[in-house]
């Protein structure tokens, strides 16, 4: 690679040292260009226009002070480096200075004679062609970037760009092909809400092996539906890349034609992972599927089969007429056009947090794990900022998915954990199909990352609108070692609905309704009654948080197993 030019900018002083700094940078190398200049404030600015600027030397003695050089790089050219020159002998030849806006600062006692003076000079020289060539790489990377953006967008075929089971964009081909009218339509969507939900477990597989670098199959066979009209087969494949700085996948998506369309009777243990799909054999090889690597007509073995789901028949493959669940949720709960800025705006602020709060066991339980209950900590002006900008009825949905992403980012990077972590959700979320489908299939994603989450259900206004939802959320937490348990709890006359119907594995009473219920003798012992109950069918009890010493004293009397102590970052 041909090396770059170094761009240095020069500010004499009056003095006149700048001369030996000017022979000594000449003597360097051939490929420096200087720009020697005088302190003048309009000199500075326009010099400053140079992009390609690389090094900005400041003598003392120039009068122009370092903090409104910086200012001055801070706005036009914010990648060189800032050298100021001094002859004052410190410590150190070459020493780096933090805090002026975002600019790199070094200070630099620089003696023409001096061998220390040369070398860190050199050192520096040697770091700013570094630096340059760097740029000159994140410029062409660019270009490239937006030359596979045009690539996508001009393609018949249907691809588009997936993060975290998030669609992030879709060209035309992908967005006709599942039936939606607008890109915002489809970013409402999960990828794997137009997947078959017998097969999405299987997808998420197939995910996996990217993210885990264990690539066994270069394409896999779904049946999806779009919005509207019927499901279809199709061959899906997977490239990592960029898009907009931002590292996901390009999802390429191939209908299968009516020749290769497997038939409806055919069992779902013989569905799976293909990678030699030929569709359209006349076709210019210009995606993924041309792979010339592989022989014509060879199959690549299955390391995944989708099993056969218990009292689904074959039929379920390919139903007919039925609306996608994406659909149904995007009708149901459509959510605000600013819903999904704000929540990418949020993730990367560093006054959103998680905060976890120990629980201290009440009973000698022989367990390793630790508990813990997961909450958001945010700061008073974003919670103002966001308030402001969603309607009321999303606050609480909202809230939540920033503590569940930020959550589930954490546990991506765990390679182990002994712990047991207590997530609560609102009511509102509960109720939010959006959310619980999103939900589904996060954990789905997480695999073996998910082991030890439960999920603490607001369900204190009985059932009736959510009971579909639970159960199916209960059946995949349980397939992956996960748990539910009922937040908020109160004895009343939805409890022994709730607890048939969910059948938690914990409980976490509900504070206002202990400190408003439990007011004599006999109260508290129909409330010590109930979690000796709860606790002799597995149903293990956590003590509200701050209920005070003698309420504590009951729940521990009583056999509950679990106290929250104060929260922990």
């Amino acid at each position: 690679m041909k090396q770059q030019e170094l761009h240095c900018l020069v500010i004499r002083g009056q003095v006149g040292r700048y001369p030996a700094l000017v022979q000594a940078l000449g003597k360097f190398s051939e490929n420096i260009k200087i720009n020697l200049i005088d302190n003048d404030v309009v000199k500075v600015k326009q010099a400053l226009l140079d992009k390609s600027l690389g090094l900005v030397f400041l003598f003392h003695e120039s009068g122009l002070s370092v903090e409104a050089l910086a200012e001055l790089m801070r706005k036009n050219a914010s990648e060189a480096i800032l050298i100021s020159l001094n002859d004052e002998k410190p410590q150190t030849a070459l020493s780096s200075k933090a805090g002026y806006h975002g600019v790199q600062v070094c200070n630099l006692h620089y003696a023409p004679s001096g061998s220390t003076s040369n070398l860190a000079l050199k050192f520096l020289i040697q770091y700013a062609f570094l630096k340059s060539e760097f740029r000159s790489c994140k410029s062409l990377l660019r270009v490239s970037e937006q030359r596979c953006h045009w690539l996508v967008d001009s393609s018949s075929e249907a691809v588009a760009y997936i993060m975290d089971d998030l669609h992030l964009y879709a060209n035309d081909t992908y967005l006709k092909l599942f039936s939606y009218g607008s890109l915002h339509g489809l970013k409402l969507t999960a990828v794997s809400d137009l997947i078959l939900e017998d097969e999405r477990e299987v997808f998420f597989d197939f995910v996996r092996q990217y993210e885990n670098r264990n690539i066994k199959a270069s394409a896999l066979i779904v049946t999806v539906h779009p919005l509207k009209g019927d499901d279809f087969r199709a061959s899906i494949r997977l490239i990592p890349t960029v898009f907009s700085g931002t590292r996901c996948y390009q999802l390429w998506v191939r209908k299968l034609g009516a020749g290769n369309r497997l038939s409806t009777l055919q069992k779902v243990d013989s569905l799976g992972f293909d990678a030699s799909i030929d569709v359209e054999p006349n076709k210019v090889k210009s995606s993924p599927w041309d792979d010339n690597s592989l022989p014509k007509n060879k199959k690549v073995a299955n390391p995944v089969i989708v099993k056969e789901s218990k009292g689904h028949s074959a039929r379920n493959l390919a139903p007919k007429n039925r609306p996608p669940i994406a659909a149904s949720n995007a009708i149901k709960s459509k959510r605000p056009s600013s819903y999904n800025a704000l929540l990418k705006q949020v993730l990367i602020k560093k006054d959103v947090s998680l905060n976890l709060s120990q629980l201290d066991s009440l009973r000698n339980v022989n367990s390793t794990n630790r508990q813990y209950i997961v909450d958001l900590n945010v700061s008073e002006l974003e919670h103002k900022n966001i308030v402001s900008k969603l309607p009321k009825k999303y606050h609480d949905i909202f809230w939540d998915q920033v503590m569940l992403v930020l959550l589930f980012q954490r546990l991506r990077q765990m390679s182990s954990k002994q712990i047991e972590l207590f997530i609560p959700l609102s009511e509102s979320a509960v109720k939010d199909t959006i959310l619980i489908s999103w939900l589904k299939s996060s954990i789905l994603r997480l695999g073996h990352s998910a082991r030890g989450c439960v999920f603490l259900l607001s369900l204190k206004e009985g059932l009736s609108a959510k009971e579909r939802n639970i159960e199916h959320l209960q059946q995949v937490l349980e397939s992956h070692h996960c748990a539910i348990g009922a937040d908020n709890f109160a004895i009343n006359h939805h409890t022994k609905t709730l607890l048939k119907f969910v059948k938690p594995s914990y409980v976490r009473f509900s504070k206002k309704w202990v400190m408003n219920n439990i007011k004599n003798k006999q109260q508290a012992m129909k409330l010590a009654n109930a979690i000796k109950t709860l606790e002799k069918n597995n149903i293990r009890v956590i003590a509200p948080y701050n209920s005070g010493r003698q309420m504590k004293q009951l729940f521990d009397m009583s056999g509950a197993s679990f106290c929250q102590k104060q929260a922990v970052s």
